[in-house]
């Protein structure tokens, strides 16, 4: 019993890296593997989290199933939250999620269900076809985490304007203006 809850603390905190290995990769960063392990620099911050997460999840699961599956995409994003700030607290990064998801929740099950096809022939491969897969919909959770925290403006904080391009300055002007003359209305 001591190694399974061992293993599962460290499964955790590794998880934790995991996202924010990803989350380097989504921003075009090179990420060593070694940074899979980053997550033990705030482990004690991620064990709570979860833990916190697993209670408020249950005790919504106890009023009936739904409100239990609700939960779970109300504190969907609080991992995230985390591993973006590592400086927050388990409580702020739960209240950060709670206020990102909101609105957004029907949408994130329904992000789910179009995985599932690719969940069950993960499942009929014996979990080979997850060494592709689980990446993809890692990073399209990250991308829409990152959609939320620009629609809600929690957690969002603006490029800074400093002249130079980046990807997320992208313009597409089908009729062949240029973009010094573009406004934003």
């Amino acid at each position: 019993s001591f190694l399974s809850i061992l293993i599962s603390l460290v499964t955790v905190v590794l998880s934790a890296g995991y996202v924010l290995y990803t989350m380097g990769v989504r921003k075009g960063r090179t990420m060593p593997y070694a940074s899979m392990f980053d997550g033990f620099t705030f482990v004690g911050r991620v064990i709570i989290l979860q833990i916190l997460v697993g209670i408020y999840v249950f005790l919504w699961s106890l009023l009936l199933f739904i409100p239990g599956i609700v939960a779970g995409y109300r504190y969907r994003f609080a991992l995230y939250n985390l591993c973006e700030n590592p400086q927050l607290s388990a409580s702020e990064a739960l209240n950060m999620s709670k206020a990102q998801t909101r609105g957004h929740k029907w949408e994130l099950f329904v992000l789910d269900l179009s995985f599932l096809g690719w969940n069950i022939l993960c499942g009929l491969t014996l979990g080979i076809l997850s060494i592709w897969i689980m990446p993809y919909i890692q990073q399209t959770d990250i991308g829409y985490f990152e959609a939320c925290k620009k629609a809600s403006g929690v957690g969002y904080i603006p490029p800074a304007d400093d002249g130079q391009f980046h990807s997320d300055d992208r313009f597409n002007d089908s009729f062949g203006g240029d973009s010094s003359t573009r406004s934003y209305n």
